[in-house]
């Protein structure tokens, strides 16, 4: 990235308050009453913000079967995720002062989501007071990696102590890649915790699509990390107008209706505020809020997938049930977005690839008359690709991260 003036005159301030509160915290630390509470405890967060991917399914797993252990999970008691982790108890509210107090005394920090565990900047944290020596790292991820994300998931940067991989050519690809950093010791293969939500429920006749985002389509606040706002002229944009069109499309609408078929769209979570530009559509057409739907839910009931680049694809592939990637932007993502890693879409992905609206309406048509079925091709990737299904991904992070050192 590119130092400009604009840049140095954002970054000055910001770290120089981060690094007051810090040091504030810090010395608040020495007068806390309940150090001993969280002092060598782990502790688990998505976002801060929801709990319904790797971070919660492994909480849940710890809370489940060693009750004793000294683990926490991270979320705002404000969001309806909230709800759902509160029951299994030892849960501290994103952002208050019993978080801040926590990051002091902690020995493990295990996140979905570089730099959300920590209020303040995540670097100037572990450079000043938990570094290598007194706290463990841990990246459950969100996703497979399977593009390029050395320049800002590698160990000099990240200072990750270990990086869970969900499938074998994921864990080679991080090992192999030096700008990485991460040795064998560092990337344990145990498959993704979320994993071992999925159970062989037969889906419903619905199509789920969720497209990923483009980070040059929202501007981030640089205050606060969940907030941001969609570029301006949003509705002109490639990526609107073919999620729009697909949507309202009298193609799909009759190919539902014939079929008794219903199709859900759930934006990303960046992505999540064009939801207001998408209205009158027919009934057979939901959009999905994110607040109160779980994407692994979503997943587990729908017969088919649509998505362009989203590692969501390996979710679903892993069910072995039949997807599509529609890849609308191609070039425009190349260009703003993507950095080419070891997965190539036609070689090792687990649908058809299309560009064009119409060859996904006849790649949909397709897969419905073939009754919903994954093709033999793609079943044999899909054995190729995961090492384990046999819902004990979430044991196998725990023994890992157990056994670390």
């Amino acid at each position: 990235m590119k130092i400009t003036l604009k840049n140095i005159i954002q970054i000055i301030p910001r770290y120089s308050k981060n690094v007051f509160a810090i040091f504030f915290y810090k010395f608040l630390s020495f007068f806390y009453t309940n150090k001993e509470k969280f002092r060598n405890a782990w502790i688990i967060c998505e976002r801060g913000i929801e709990a319904q991917d790797n971070g919660y399914m492994l909480f849940k797993y710890i809370r489940t079967h060693y009750p004793e252990k000294k683990v926490y999970y991270l979320i705002d008691f404000s969001m309806p995720d909230y709800d759902r982790v509160k029951e299994l108890g030892n849960v501290i509210c994103y952002n208050s002062y019993k978080h801040k107090m926590a990051l002091f005394f902690a020995s493990h920090f295990i996140s979905t989501h570089v730099g959300f565990m920590m209020p303040w900047s995540y670097l100037l944290f572990k450079t000043l007071f938990r570094g290598k020596k007194n706290a463990t790292y841990v990246m459950l991820n969100h996703g497979v990696v399977k593009d390029d994300d050395s320049k800002k998931m590698n160990k000099r940067l990240t200072g990750l102590d270990i990086f869970v991989a969900t499938t074998k050519p994921e864990k080679e690809w991080l090992i192999s890649n030096r700008n990485y950093g991460l040795k064998e010791k560092d990337v344990p293969l145990t498959g993704a915790g979320r994993y071992d939500y999925f159970t062989k429920k037969q889906p419903e006749k619905q199509i789920v699509f969720l497209p990923t985002w483009r980070k040059y389509l929202i501007e981030r606040n640089i205050e606060q990390k969940n907030n941001y706002d969609l570029v301006k002229d949003f509705e002109k944009t490639t990526y609107f107008k073919a999620i729009f069109e697909f949507l309202n499309n009298k193609r799909v609408h009759l190919l539902l209706q014939e079929n008794n078929a219903r199709l859900i769209f759930r934006p990303h979570p960046e992505a999540q505020r064009m939801c207001s530009l998408l209205t009158h559509l027919p009934c057979n057409i939901i959009i999905a809020n994110n607040d109160n739907t779980l994407l692994l839910d979503l997943l587990q009931e729908s017969a088919m997938l649509i998505t362009d680049y989203s590692s969501v694809a390996f979710d679903f592939a892993y069910m072995k049930k039949p997807l599509i990637y529609y890849q609308f932007d191609h070039q425009e993502f190349l260009d703003k977005h993507y950095a080419k890693g070891y997965f190539d879409y036609d070689q090792d992905g687990f649908g058809t690839v299309v560009n064009e609206e119409d060859q996904l309406i006849n790649e949909i048509e397709r897969i419905i008359a073939n009754d919903f079925s994954m093709e033999e091709l793609y079943m044999n990737r899909v054995d190729n690709t995961f090492l384990f299904h046999d819902n004990k991904n979430c044991e196998r992070i725990y023994n890992a991260i157990i056994n670390y050192r």
